[in-house]
């Protein structure tokens, strides 16, 4: 299902933003579907596009970062980069839709956000390093195949470029 998903997603961000990035749509996927997403035309980089709609709510209340700025980042994507692809280029493409959240007691919010964050997967492999793992609750029995866990990042830091 999130290949299907996906390669919607990197067929409208390619259509938008492939032209100023020098991105297309990485030709080995009609044959991989599980391949990296994106073909950087000017470098000849494999990329992968991390689309997010939904701000991590709770990032402060749990590792103390602020949930504007927060993404996550699959520690599963993490092991098989670094195996198949340390080289290649990262890209998020943010648009928050939900910007508030209704707990029991509490709401939390944030400000509408779009744009696209690049870094290299070198430079965020370093920063994974240091970075809270959050694992997620429901998946803990998971046999579908979809990451245990992701990091959580800050788009505010020095590695990550806002390109769009």
């Amino acid at each position: 299902v999130w290949c299907k998903t996906g390669a919607t997603q990197e067929e409208v961000f390619v259509e938008k933003f492939g032209l100023a990035l020098n991105l297309i749509i990485n030709p080995l996927k009609i044959v991989n579907p599980y391949l990296p997403d994106l073909l950087n035309t000017k470098n000849g980089l494999l990329a992968d596009l991390k689309t997010q709609n939904t701000p991590f709510f709770q990032a402060k209340s749990r590792f103390g970062l602020d949930p504007q700025f927060c993404v996550v980042f699959n520690q599963k994507d993490r092991l098989r980069y670094k195996e198949k692809y340390p080289n290649m280029e990262i890209y998020f493409a943010i648009d928050w839709q939900i910007i508030r959240f209704q707990g029991r007691n509490h709401s939390i919010s944030v400000k509408p956000m779009m744009g696209v964050w690049f870094i290299s997967f070198k430079a965020l492999d370093f920063l994974l390093e240091s970075a809270p793992l959050h694992i997620y609750q429901q998946r803990k029995f998971d046999q579908k195949g979809n990451a245990k866990g992701s990091y959580v990042l800050n788009l505010n830091h020095q590695d990550f470029k806002k390109v769009i």
